[in-house]
Parts: structure tokens; C-alpha cells; sequence
């Protein structure tokens, strides 16, 4: 039972149904814990000392006891029972509700650093029961804390080790019992010293991580120090690498950035409690820095150079071009030197390096550098020529064009007398005759020499005449059934354009006979030719010859030129396409699928038709032989018991080598003889044209005696 202070309170005791009062003795008993029991009224009577305290009364049906403004030490346990036999009738646990005190929140320390150990002290007095307390942190209900309260009935410490978020943090102590309609609080704010915590934020962030930022060369960079301290800090500045100190500000703004300013920089910041500092490494990227050691490499000819470039990039190159004169001549994945063995001449010019890397903001850069090749070589007389046709009166002009390094001195000589250049253009030397006579005919010398040799070319003055003989003949792609002529043309004559004969000729092995198959004139500048339509496995002899106004050169010494044996596959063989059958001749005409590359390389002459027919279109046999193939088609007679045909394009050397098959059945592409089928259109159109005349006329004249009918009753009325 529970009560509010001062209140008055009744126990009620019924008794048994044969209890005798004047036969027994009833008493109130009150519980001590710290004294003996308290004797409160023996058969309703009550101490006179007490009287003030409590009130009883005693039926034969129930006893009573009354306790009159009740206390804090009323909150016990109250027992009626009988007195001779201990007997207890009723048995009453009192509390009496107290409102306790508001609570006191006090810190044990009040200079409190960080990660000291602190205790919050919350108590409260005289509540009944004893108040329960609860502990909140910045409003949030705190659980869990087994380990870190302690509580008794007047108090709740509760311990733990503080850290700067701890610093102006609202804890609370909030208490509670039966008494309280509301629980009561008691507010307490921490505050907590601590050494200065730095952060470092760089504007802008491309990569960044606690130890390492990446910048870009020419952009912009700031650093700014973010700091927490208690109390506030005294000192801030910042250092590079760890020397130089670059600013006493919280930032440090970096407006255009370069390679050099990479390095590591550091904010130190200092309060009270301590000095702290922070650090990270600036990463400026920046592209390629190309150099060389030398500008120019001079080289002998035939000898080897080697040209490299020196490169500073941050990050390293990925890739390096080399051009000669503007175009890309090497490329490669990795820093390598560029080296040119063997030099020629045509070797020399301008090189470039250029050399690429990636920014972490994925834009790519290059730098590049220029060295010049310069290639010494003896004199080289640059001529297609010996041999100029003219005509007595006519002036001719030799030119003499001469390469080398250093630049060659250039002089002509005939008959033992040097002739000097007319004209230097560039590297090219003119000797003039005007008007030539018949002594003009005849040699000329041109030398050209520097300090590493000495060349000359003779030029010829000639009549114009017939041409030389083709010259560097040259034999290529030789298949089963082609190969190709390659020549050089000889002098002209001086007689204008000339043109070339190509005669083949077939050598057959079992006979003394050799046949020609091919004279072929060629265009005018032509010096290549084809010779198609082969035998495989034949020899052939061929010869070439040019000719002019004035006449015929010699031909040329007799080449051979075996052909190969033809490998043919079942997929190098052409298929069908239309199938028509002339019943008249008895021809079976076909043509191949449009756009069949492999005609290209089959010989026709190595094909034929291969026939395989069938009764029912289950069961197919082949004819005896492979048809021969004659400007697509074949002569065969097909025969009405067979009117299922399957037709494929085999080798005639392999029969059983061939493509793939097409089905054709009588009557599905066969083409009778057209004669009778046309004749018998011919008379049917004639008799139904017949047939429409005759009935035209006999309506028109219907109609015209219906009209003259008709006349003829108009006139009459």
C-alpha cells in the first residue's frame, strides 16, 4: 500500500468466524529493521504514548489500525496477529511517497583536458523511494552504462574518459520516483581544453589524400589550415619542406603553380595546450620537356647516328613519335633512342622527338625537340639516262644532277676539255648546245667531286633511230593458270613513244613443236602484263620486244616460266545459279552466282559439269563422265526416266573434287524448242482476232439498220 506524505491511513484485519475476542488476545505489530518490533495496540488499546500515533479497535468480526499523519520511517511492514500463538491474520507493507529534493549536478574537476577522467555527480535527498536515475547527452537517452554509473540511494556518479567533442556538451541528470508526476532535471555543460586538431583543404582537389595532393602546372592552388582548439590557438604558420616558413595565415594561395613549388607543406598551428602540425605533398604535374644535347648530328654516309632526347615530365612519358621532316616515321610506348643505320643520303633532314604524358585530369601533353641530320656522302649523280637522240641544228640542253655533302663541285668534260656549267640550279648542273653539228655527236662527261669522292656519268648525243631492247625483266604471282611480266623500258630511239610486244610460247614436252600462244601488243606507257588462261604444271617461254616509227628493237632473251600445279578445294569451285535445257540441241546452259570471287582464280579449262540424276529424288547416281565446259554450257542428252538432276562445278583433273550442288527437276527450268510454242500463240491470236472482227462488223450493222429504220419513221410523220 502506498500513501503521500501526512496522509492518514487504515489497516482493516477480518477475524475468523469463530474467534472470541474476550477468549483471545489480538495485537498490531510494526517491522524494524534497525530496533525491535514495535508493539502498536494489544485488543484495541494503544500506549498512551502512542495515542497521538495510531488508533485501534477490536470486534468479535475485525480489528482495526489507524495511523494518523503519516512519515518517512511509517514505510514499514505492519503485522495483525494472535498473541499466544504468533498467528498472523493480516499482514499490511506501508509506503509512504516522498517527493525528493531537486537534484545537484556538480564536476569533481573544473580544469578539465582532454582525455582526462572525469565524474558527474548527480544527487538528491529525502525521496521515497529512492529516486532513479538517468543520464542524457545532449538530450540523447544514455545506455549501455553498467560500468561507467554507480548509484546509491541519495546519488548517481557517472565516470568516463572526456575528448574534445565532449567540449560545451549538454549532460543531464534527470530523476524520478512514485512521488513525481514530472521527473526533474539538472543540466551541466562540459568544457574541455585540447591541443589544436589541423586539417589541411586544397582548392582545387583534383586527388587528394591525407598525405599527397595533386596540382597542375599554370593552374591555381590554395591550402587552407581548418583548425579546432580549446583555447583558441596563438600561432599559425606554414613552411615548405620544412624550412622556409611561406606564410602566417591560415591559407596559402598559390596563384600560378609550378614544377619547383612541389614539395611538402606544413601548417604548424599552437595554443595552450600544445603545437601541432600538418602535412601533405604538393605534386605539380606538369607535360614533357624536351632538350637535346646536340641540335645537329653530322654522319657520314653508310655509317650509323644515333639522335636522343632528354625529357623532364612529371608524370613520366608514356609515349614517344619520331618525325623526319613532318611525317611519323617511328612510334614507341617507351623513352628509346632513334637509331638510323646504314645512313643514306635521303636520310638527312629535320627530326622531331615528341614525347607525351598523361595529367591526372586526363589531358594529355607533349613537348618536342628539333635535331638536324646532316648526312656527308661522296658525290651522287642522279640520272635515269645515257643517251639523247637529235638532230644536226636542234639545241639540246644535259643536265647533270648531282647530290652529296659537302655540295659537290661540278664540271663537264669532252674529248679531254673541261666545260664549265651554263647554269646551277639548286643541284642540278646545265650544259647548252646550240646548233649542234655532226662533231657535236658523240660523249660527254659529267664529274661531279667533294672531299670524300669523286663521280662521273657519260651522256651520248645520238641520231634518232629504233629502240633498245627492254631491259630488268622481272617474273611474279606465278599461279596454275596466270603469272605477271614486269619490264623496264630502254632508250626510245629519240623517235617519241614507243610501244612493247609481248610474245608467249607453250613448250610442249612430248613433242619437238612449241606453240605460241600469245603476241600481245601493249599500250603506250604500259610495262607490266598479265598472261591468263594457263595450264597448270606447263612450261612457257616468253619474250618482249619495243618498237618505233623507225622500226622494231631485238627481242629480248627467252624467259621460262613454269605455272603451278592447281590445288583445288571443294570451296575454291563455284556454284550454280540458272539452269535452262534446250531439247533441240540437247545444250544445258548454266551461269554461277553472282559476285563468286573464286572464278577469279579457277582456270575454266581446269572445270567441268559433274551429273548425278534420279527416278524418285531419293536415290542419285552419277553419269559415267564429267561434262566438258564450253562457254557454260554442255551438250547432254537428259533422259525421261531421270527427272530428278543434282549438277555441281568439279575439277577435271579430280572429279571427285567439287562445289556444292544444285537440285533441278524436269520441268521446273527446262526450255523446250520455242518454234511450235510460238507457232501456236501466232494461230491462236489470229483466230480470236478473227473472231472479234466478224463480231464488230455484224454490230455495226445492227446499229446502222436500226438508225436507217428509225430515219425512215421521221420522215414518214
Amino acid at each position: 500500500m502506498t500513501v503521500t506524505y501526512d496522509e492518514h491511513v487504515e489497516f482493516r484485519c477480518s477475524l475468523p468466524k469463530n474467534f472470541i475476542s474476550k477468549d483471545n488476545i489480538i495485537q498490531w505489530k510494526k517491522l524494524r529493521s534497525n530496533d525491535d518490533d514495535l508493539i502498536i495496540a494489544i485488543n484495541g488499546k494503544v500506549p498512551l504514548i502512542y495515542e497521538k500515533l495510531y488508533r485501534t479497535d477490536l470486534t468479535d468480526q475485525f480489528s482495526t489500525l489507524e495511523l494518523y499523519h503519516v512519515k518517512r520511517h511509517d514505510s514499514t511492514t505492519y503485522i495483525c496477529q494472535t498473541f499466544e500463538t504468533q498467528t498472523i491474520l493480516c499482514q499490511y507493507n506501508l509506503v509512504v511517497l516522498i517527493k525528493p529534493e531537486s537534484p545537484l549536478l556538480i564536476i569533481n574537476d573544473e580544469n578539465i583536458q582532454e582525455y582526462q577522467t572525469v565524474k558527474l555527480i548527480c544527487s538528491s535527498l529525502n525521496g521515497n523511494p529512492s529516486p532513479q536515475y538517468t543520464w542524457y547527452r545532449n538530450g540523447t537517452l544514455l545506455t549501455s552504462l553498467n560500468q561507467q554509473v554507480s548509484t546509491t540511494d541519495n546519488s548517481s556518479i557517472y565516470t568516463f574518459n572526456v575528448s574534445r567533442f565532449d567540449n560545451q556538451v549538454k549532460y543531464e541528470c534527470q530523476i524520478s520516483n512514485q512521488a513525481l508526476a514530472n521527473p526533474l532535471r539538472v543540466v551541466q555543460y562540459l568544457h574541455v581544453k585540447y591541443r589544436p586538431y589541423v586539417e589541411i583543404l586544397a582548392q582545387p582537389s583534383l586527388f587528394k589524400t591525407n598525405e599527397k595532393l595533386i596540382g597542375i602546372e599554370s593552374n591555381e592552388q590554395r591550402l587552407t589550415c581548418l583548425i579546432d582548439a580549446n583555447p583558441a590557438v596563438t600561432s599559425v604558420y606554414w613552411t615548405v619542406n620544412n624550412t622556409n616558413i611561406i606564410s602566417r595565415e591560415i591559407n596559402v594561395y598559390l596563384s600560378r603553380l609550378t614544377s619547383e613549388q612541389s614539395g611538402v607543406y606544413t601548417c604548424v598551428v599552437e595554443n595552450a595546450i600544445g603545437k601541432v602540425n600538418r602535412s601533405i605533398y604538393l605534386d605539380v604535374q606538369y607535360g614533357p620537356r624536351v632538350y637535346t644535347m646536340e641540335s645537329r648530328v653530322i654522319v657520314n654516309r653508310s655509317n650509323s647516328a644515333i639522335l636522343r632526347c632528354y625529357v623532364d615530365s612529371n608524370p613520366s612519358p608514356y609515349q614517344i613519335i619520331w618525325f623526319k621532316n613532318g611525317y611519323e616515321i617511328f612510334r614507341q610506348n617507351q623513352l628509346s633512342d632513334l637509331r638510323i643505320d646504314h645512313v643514306e643520303r635521303n636520310d638527312s633532314g629535320l627530326y622531331t622527338c615528341m614525347i607525351y604524358n598523361r595529367l591526372y585530369n586526363n589531358v594529355t601533353q607533349n613537348g618536342s625537340s628539333i635535331i638536324e641530320v646532316i648526312v656527308q656522302s661522296r658525290p651522287i649523280l642522279e640520272t635515269t639516262y645515257s643517251k639523247i637522240a637529235a638532230e644536226i641544228g636542234q639545241t639540246i640542253t644535259l643536265i647533270c644532277r648531282v647530290s652529296g655533302q659537302p655540295k659537290p663541285n661540278i664540271f663537264w668534260k669532252r674529248n679531254e676539255q673541261i666545260m664549265n656549267c651554263d647554269e646551277i640550279v639548286d643541284d642540278k648542273c646545265f650544259l647548252r648546245l646550240f646548233h649542234i653539228t655532226q662533231k657535236d655527236f658523240g660523249s660527254y662527261q659529267c664529274i661531279a667531286e667533294n672531299l670524300l669522292g669523286r663521280e662521273e656519268w657519260t651522256y651520248t648525243i645520238v641520231s634518232r633511230g629504233k629502240p633498245e631492247t627492254p631491259y630488268d625483266i622481272r617474273v611474279s604471282e606465278i599461279t596454275s593458270s596466270s603469272f605477271k611480266i614486269q619490264f623496264s623500258p630502254s632508250f626510245d630511239g629519240g623517235a617519241g613513244p614507243q610501244r612493247f610486244l609481248v610474245e608467249v610460247i607453250l613448250h610442249d614436252k612430248n613433242t619437238t613443236f612449241n606453240t605460241t600462244i600469245i603476241n600481245q601488243e601493249l599500250p603506250y606507257n604500259t610495262h607490266e602484263y598479265i598472261v591468263k588462261d594457263l595450264n597448270e604444271s606447263s612450261l612457257y617461254m616468253f619474250r618482249i620486244k619495243s618498237k618505233n616509227i623507225h622500226g622494231d628493237s631485238p627481242w629480248s632473251i627467252e624467259t621460262a616460266v613454269q605455272t603451278m600445279e592447281s590445288i583445288i578445294t571443294s570451296d575454291d569451285l563455284p556454284q550454280l545459279r540458272v539452269i535452262s535445257y534446250n531439247t533441240k540441241e540437247n545444250i544445258l546452259h548454266f551461269d554461277y552466282l553472282p559476285g563468286d570471287e573464286r572464278l577469279i582464280k579457277i582456270n575454266h579449262q581446269q572445270l567441268c559439269l559433274n551429273i548425278r540424276q534420279s527416278k524418285d529424288g531419293n536415290i542419285y547416281q552419277s553419269i559415267d563422265q564429267c561434262l566438258t565446259i564450253d562457254n557454260n554450257r554442255v551438250k547432254w542428252i537428259i533422259e525421261k526416266e531421270f527427272p530428278y538432276l543434282k549438277l555441281s562445278i568439279c575439277s577435271r583433273k579430280y572429279h571427285h573434287i567439287c562445289g556444292q550442288e544444285t537440285e533441278m527437276k524436269e520441268g521446273d527450268s527446262f526450255t523446250r524448242n520455242s518454234a511450235p510454242v510460238i507457232l501456236g500463240i501466232v494461230v491462236i491470236s489470229s483466230f480470236l482476232i478473227l473472231i472479234i472482227s466478224i463480231l464488230f462488223g455484224i454490230l455495226c450493222c445492227r446499229w446502222r439498220k436500226n438508225r436507217l429504220a428509225s430515219n425512215i419513221n421521221k420522215t414518214n410523220k
